[in-house]
This record gives C-alpha cells, sequence and structure tokens, in this order.
C-alpha cells in the first residue's frame, strides 16, 4: 500500500504546477474547489505499482453491487474531506424558531459577540455558519 501512495504522490507532484495555475485562473480563492481523479494501477506478480492511467473524471456510475459500495463509500469520504454534510431542513427549522423565540423573549445576552454567541456549538446553525 505505501509504494501504491508513493506513484500517486509522485504523480500528482508532476502535475501541481498545471493545477495550481488552472485553479488560479478559474477561480478567486484556492480552496473553493477540488477535484476527484481516478488512478489506475496494476500490481506485478512481486507487488510493484506500475500507473496506467489517471482519470480527470472517473466515472461514478456503477454495474456491479460491489461497485456501488465502493463508489458510495468513495462519494461520501470526498465530500467529508470538503467539508459538505447533510442539509436537514426540519433541525434547520426547528432552531432557526428557537432562535427568534429567545431573540423576541429578550434571552440573547451575547448580542455584541454576534449570532455564533447565541448558538450551541454543536447545534446545525452553527455549522452552517463556520
Amino acid at each position: 500500500m505505501h509504494r501504491i501512495k508513493d506513484v500517486i504522490i509522485k504523480t500528482l507532484i508532476t502535475v501541481e504546477p498545471h493545477v495550481v495555475s488552472t485553479t488560479s485562473r478559474c477561480t478567486k480563492h484556492r480552496n473553493v474547489c477540488f477535484e476527484l481523479y481516478g488512478f489506475d494501477i496494476l500490481l506485478d506478480s512481486k507487488l510493484k505499482p506500475w500507473l496506467l492511467e489517471v482519470n480527470i473524471s472517473p466515472s461514478l456510475s456503477s454495474s456491479s453491487p460491489l461497485d456501488k459500495k465502493i463508489k458510495t463509500v468513495l462519494i461520501c469520504d470526498t465530500l467529508n474531506l470538503v467539508g459538505v454534510f447533510p442539509y436537514d431542513r426540519k433541525q434547520y427549522d426547528r432552531e432557526t424558531e428557537h432562535n427568534l423565540k429567545n431573540r423576541l423573549l429578550g434571552l440573547n445576552h451575547h448580542k455584541e459577540d454576534g449570532i455564533e454567541a447565541n448558538l450551541a456549538p454543536d447545534s446545525y446553525l452553527s455549522k452552517l455558519i463556520k
């Protein structure tokens, strides 16, 4: 596994200048986009990895239950890495209504600290603001 990681890292290092220049031309901020690459690697009889190709737009369609399971985990891991979390409309509405009631009743004690001070640290709204 270590040798496979080395092949992937070395491959990405070779294209880094192109990726960085393309990203800087297309966006003002570096951390607002991401790209998923698909690496096809062949292992020989001595388990030495050989890079066959790199797909810049790997297919996410699935042709078998195993393929579907692997790609579902891949998509979940990718979205977790970039900081996307599920949107829960009902929880958002409940917390918004609760905060509006507290504001109406004058229960917000930290008006000078902004809205973040009035939210529970683990609440859905606090995650949206971050």
